[in-house]
């Protein structure tokens, strides 16, 4: 499936400009008018998410951002608005979007913004190195079952890490949580963490450090699935035997 740009807008005309550069570059946009729809939209994990802003103290927009937020906890934000409103692109600053531009300017930006959430590049620094003995450590309690452990290795090895080829380390160990919370017949927290899971993958390259991160992805995604098609109470049915294993070369 190709990535998903989650686009805000009233404007349909405009909106089908952003659609036609989303697609050119090999994402895919799903439109929403409202804030309701925004957040029934985040189920998707969108790469991407675009806000056009209303005049400050109007529309909804500024309570599907504080959803954004809250639930993905990652998800990049971009706002866009009339060059003459700057108390609704303050309101925007406030709200915690990454990026507020006037409309002629976020046109300008747009090709590059999308094409660097879209098609990630493979030269994301620190992804041609071979993950470092934590990361393993942490990969084989992963295999092993033993998620909290888990857990706790790669958090040591992506605080110590400043590159952003710490984003490996952080959706294999939010995968890992989001497995243990199946476990745990927690619901919620199982959802929220594959979301976050693979928010973090979709930042990275097909390949980073010798593991197959498309490969990652697409089983968080349809793990993700199984849970929400599993609904909440039948989480105890989860099938173990979906829980995967990571491979990393020499492990």
């Amino acid at each position: 499936m190709p990535p998903t740009i989650l686009v805000y807008s009233h404007d349909l005309f405009f909106s089908v400009r952003i659609q036609d550069v989303i697609e050119r570059l090999g994402g895919r946009m799903a439109l929403v008018q409202s804030a309701a729809d925004l957040a029934a939209g985040l189920g998707e994990v969108p790469v991407l998410a675009i806000v056009e802003l209303d005049p400050a103290g109007q529309g909804d927009w500024i309570h599907a951002v504080h959803y954004a937020q809250r639930w993905t906890r990652g998800i990049p934000i971009v706002a866009f608005g009339s060059h003459v409103d700057t108390a609704a692109r303050e309101a925007a600053r406030r709200a915690g979007c990454q990026h507020v531009w006037a409309k002629s300017h976020f046109m300008a930006e747009l090709p590059t913004l999308v094409q660097s959430y879209v098609a990630p590049s493979a030269d994301l620094q620190g992804c041609a190195d071979a993950p470092d003995e934590r990361v393993r450590e942490g990969i084989r309690l992963f295999n092993a079952g033993a998620y909290y452990r888990c857990h706790d290795a790669l958090e040591a090895a992506w605080v110590a890490e400043h590159r952003p080829c710490r984003a490996l380390y952080q959706g294999i160990l939010q995968l890992a949580i989001a497995l243990h919370q199946v476990e745990q017949g927690n619901y919620e927290g199982a959802d929220k963490m594959f979301r976050r899971a693979i928010n973090k993958f979709q930042r990275l390259p097909e390949r980073c450090q010798g593991l197959d991160v498309a490969g990652l992805l697409a089983t968080c995604r349809d793990l993700h699935r199984l849970l929400i098609d599993g609904g909440r109470e039948r989480i105890a049915a989860f099938p173990r035997g979906a829980f995967p294993l990571i491979e990393v070369e020499g492990l």
